[in-house]
């Protein structure tokens, strides 16, 4: 197993170094590459603040990609991305979301939106 770092998301995404994305994406094909979540928590970043791209295509991109990679807990980072496209929580607190609502873990926080989605969430699935 390899880790991948932010740039190799990256660059396979944009594709704006062809040398890069054919690199990224023959790691990516070789079905040996794991991302952790704070290196998809910096792609979303880099391409939402850096690159200007809507948070939903963001998302979309990455919910393409987490079939071809290993993360930690899959169902946890899916979760992640769709909660990220449907509200207007940062993408961390996505990931504090979904480890609750989909990974029956304990969350303390004082944020009001992230606590509010979760009780939405947590009516929807009952």
């Amino acid at each position: 197993m390899v880790y991948a770092d932010a740039n190799i998301i990256i660059r396979y995404i944009i594709n704006d170094d062809k040398q890069m994305a054919e690199k990224a994406e023959a790691a990516i094909d070789s079905g040996m590459m794991f991302v952790l979540s704070e290196v998809f928590a910096e792609v979303v970043y880099v391409l939402t603040k850096v690159y200007s791209i809507d948070r939903i295509d963001v998302a979309n991109s990455m919910l393409e990609l987490l079939p071809y990679v290993s993360t930690t807990v899959p169902s946890v980072m899916e979760a992640s991305f769709l909660y990220y496209r449907e509200s207007k929580l940062d993408f961390v607190d996505c990931i504090l979301a979904a480890y609750c609502i989909t990974g029956g873990k304990q969350i303390l926080s004082f944020d009001k939106k992230l606590k509010n989605f979760i009780v939405r969430k947590t009516s929807e699935n009952s």
